[in-house]
């Protein structure tokens, strides 16, 4: 079988799907996560940062005579109001291109997050917020020279500088500050490429995921159906000759299950095939045995001349012969149909006394000729729900049989009682018995307790077979109890009109 056919391909290819999906989604989270988390640290920086240059005294000062030395890469910018005239103080005299309206809503007490694009220096992010200076609230001169303190210039920098004098021709501005916004900002290139290390490992290392959960799960699948392959291998060797192989997987998952399963079902089709053999093989050995008979009084009949008597003898032979063939006939075609499921049952309520008296007065006839003296006990207002037809063959095969195993002078005693939820009816007889091993058999199509005897007195082996299988129809049962020369006793049993067939 090809391969791209097999079950096994299409596991791993639906495998592989679910699996890459969730890969990309894994990587998309992954990535997302880590760039909110530089980005977070990152802005948790700008905010450190701005307090660390609110504690350095006159640093808009500093900044303005560009003494400030900060950190690598960095920017920072002082934005403030001179009479209607928005102004500002910028490290290394870099000006943002940043809209008035972000710069009044920072001056207006509200912190921002945002990025800027150099096209020389490429992307910064920087954080605006309002600046409240070392010395706030008083007459100050950016461009004035500082007191005796000297500046630090960073916390982390232990360096300390005195600021060089503004010239003496240059004027000092006064003004009054009351509103600053402060921008600190930083190029995010680290970040960057830390994503795109990121997105190159990812890009690289999905497909490599891939192809080895591919080549993984291809030996898993293998593994998985690899019992799946022995019963194949096992099933192709069964064949309707020899149905004696069974699956033998060795395991108790679900593929343990399922070989348990067949093999009940092969040593059904076993039994069954069994069946049909002993079946076909009984119904010829039937069926061949009058018409040997009918064969041979044709042929001896016809050799030469004979009496009218002889002939009237031969014709006789064969008309009995013909009767059991028909009769063998016709139930062949009963349990045919009844195995086929083509044999329609009409139910009607029964009333079960007077049906049993009824068939009782018909049998006294044959009881009396045999010398069998007959009993009746019945119960009244007993009903049941099944088909007159079936049931009424059900109750003269039971008679049948009782009858032919029964000598002169013995009897036959039928009963008809409500036990529990069942409507019981039993025939017992005093006649030769069955053996006790023998009893699980007597169903089964075609056998006789001992065939020569059944042969004589006519029996064909399917009588009982044919009351089993009515009985199951009817929702009951056939039992029998017996005992050697004490006789036997049959229990039919009926569920009571009302409850469920």
């Amino acid at each position: 079988m090809n391969f791209i056919h097999t079950i096994k391909f299409k596991f791993t290819l639906w495998y592989l799907a679910v699996l890459s999906v969730l890969l990309i989604f894994l990587c998309c989270g992954v990535y997302f996560a880590l760039s909110k988390v530089l980005y977070s640290h990152f802005d948790k920086r700008a905010k450190n940062r701005v307090v660390q240059l609110s504690e350095i005294r006159d640093i808009i000062s500093i900044v303005s005579e560009g003494t400030f030395e900060g950190k690598p890469g960095e920017y920072i910018s002082f934005y403030y109001y001179a009479g209607n005239q928005l102004k500002n103080v910028s490290h290394h005299g870099l000006t943002f291109p940043l809209d008035d309206q972000i710069i009044d809503r920072a001056l207006a007490g509200e912190h921002i997050f945002s990025n800027v694009d150099f096209p020389e220096n490429g992307l910064y992010r920087f954080y605006i917020s309002p600046f409240i200076p070392g010395n706030s609230k008083r007459r100050h001169d950016p461009f004035s020279k500082p007191e005796k303190e000297p500046n630090r210039l960073n916390r982390d920098d232990k360096r300390v500088r005195k600021f060089p004098p503004v010239p003496e021709n240059r004027p000092a501005q006064q003004i009054e500050i009351d509103k600053v916004a402060l921008i600190v900002a930083s190029p995010t290139e680290n970040i960057k490429n830390t994503l795109t290390r990121l997105f190159e490992i990812l890009l690289f290392a999905v497909p490599l995921t891939l192809i080895l959960s591919g080549a993984g799960g291809v030996f898993l699948a293998h593994r998985a159906f690899k019992p799946v392959e022995q019963m194949t291998h096992t099933a192709r060797r069964i064949e309707e000759s020899d149905l004696s192989l069974r699956i033998d997987v060795g395991t108790k998952d679900e593929l343990g299950n399922l070989a348990s399963v067949l093999n009940q079902m092969i040593t059904r089709l076993e039994q069954a095939f069994k069946r049909q053999k002993e079946f076909t093989s009984d119904a010829s050995h039937e069926l061949r045995a009058p018409l040997s008979i009918i064969q041979a009084e044709a042929t001896l009949t016809l050799q030469k001349e004979r009496e009218p008597s002889e002939y009237r003898r031969a014709l006789e032979v064969i008309s009995i012969e013909s009767e059991q063939m028909a009769t063998l006939t016709h139930q062949l075609m009963a349990l045919a149909r009844a195995d086929s499921g083509t044999e329609k049952y009409q139910f009607e309520i029964i009333e079960l006394s007077s049906f049993v008296q009824g068939i009782s007065s018909d049998v006294s006839i044959l009881c009396n000729e045999k010398g069998i003296l007959l009993n009746t006990k019945c119960s009244e207002d007993i009903r049941v729900k099944g088909d007159k037809k079936r049931l009424r063959r059900v109750v003269l095969n039971i008679f049948q049989n009782a009858i032919r195993f029964t000598g002169k002078g013995g009897s036959i005693t039928v009963q008809v009682k409500e036990n529990h939820d069942h409507a019981v009816i039993s025939f017992s007889d005093t006649g030769i018995g069955i053996h006790e091993d023998q009893l699980p058999h007597i169903f089964q199509r075609f056998y006789r307790v001992d065939k020569e005897r059944s042969r004589d007195v006519g029996g064909s082996g399917l009588g009982l077979a044919i009351c089993k299988t009515i009985m199951d129809t009817h929702g009951g049962s056939i039992e029998v109890e017996s005992q050697i020369r004490k006789g036997s006793t049959v229990f039919i049993k009926f569920p009571i009109y009302g409850e469920p067939i």
